[in-house]
């Protein structure tokens, strides 16, 4: 087991059940990450702002904006836990999430679920404890649960912890800066909106080219960022969700396999 998260690889999902403890300094990591505190209460600073994040609230951000944890209520001293479920940030972007959603996680706010779910510390528990079972295939159910969760979320929509007041902690916290992050937080509007658009043109033989011209930003700029932020390249990006949709249609449809072809995007059966 790593001993902290930034031992983790940002193409890894991890899952960890702790307590939670007050930080030195912040960090960052490239994952987008869920927090879900029971029996407690906690205070971050992310990205220089401080946010308070109540028990039984599921909250997701995206950490590669600077975040410590600086503040902790407990109900019962030493007896608060802290989920936390790191997802790899391409693994997230390719969830049939809202918009909405998507946007406000890759440009630095803390998105956080409206009201309690009954049945989501039941998931919680059951996935962590197949987590620790290191099965691969148990890996991807846990994904595939956890993306239909949040979809299902979605439906009643995501409050900010700006509107819930703290009142546990009355030392003046330092603020945090990262002359980098404004730098991360456009980068990463780039690229989700990247996604999206190759997403929305999957049917059309689009290139790299007009990824950069839908952005209006220079090509070779475009794939060194796109490539920087998901770990693989644009035109690799674009073959495996081809491939994905194709995979799909084939299971579920009784269309032609050149039909599915190019519907995905194929110029070619052989090449399909």
């Amino acid at each position: 087991m790593p001993g902290s998260i930034s031992d983790i690889q940002g193409d890894i999902f991890y899952i960890e059940n702790r307590a939670p403890y007050i930080m030195d300094s912040g960090h960052v990591h490239g994952h987008v990450e869920l927090n879900y505190l029971l029996g407690c209460s906690a205070t971050y600073i992310v990205n220089g702002r401080e946010q308070h994040i109540p028990e039984n609230r599921l909250a997701i951000f995206w950490a590669n904006m600077p975040h410590r944890l600086v503040g902790l209520e407990e109900r019962s001293p030493g007896k608060g836990t802290l989920y936390n479920l790191y997802i790899p940030l391409p693994e997230f972007l390719q969830w049939p999430l809202t918009e909405q959603l998507r946007q406000e996680v890759m440009t630095g706010s803390i998105a956080l679920a409206k009201s309690d779910h009954d049945y989501l510390l039941m998931r919680l528990s059951r996935w962590y404890e197949d987590f620790q079972s290191d099965h691969p295939e148990l890996k991807e159910i846990i994904l595939g649960e956890l993306s239909l969760l949040l979809k299902r979320i979605s439906f009643q929509g995501w409050d900010h912890p700006e509107s819930y007041a703290f009142g546990g902690h009355s030392e003046e916290l330092p603020v945090e800066t990262d002359q980098a992050g404004s730098g991360r937080l456009k980068g990463a509007h780039h690229v989700s909106t990247m996604v999206h658009f190759i997403g929305e043109n999957l049917h059309r033989p689009i290139s790299t080219a007009d990824v950069a011209a839908h952005l209006g930003l220079h090509k070779n700029y475009t794939t060194n960022l796109f490539t920087s932020v998901m770990g693989v390249s644009i035109k690799q990006y674009l073959q495996f969700q081809r491939l994905q949709k194709a995979q799909l249609l084939l299971m579920d449809s009784e269309r032609p396999i050149a039909d599915i072809g190019y519907a995905c995007g194929f110029s070619s059966l052989s090449r399909f």
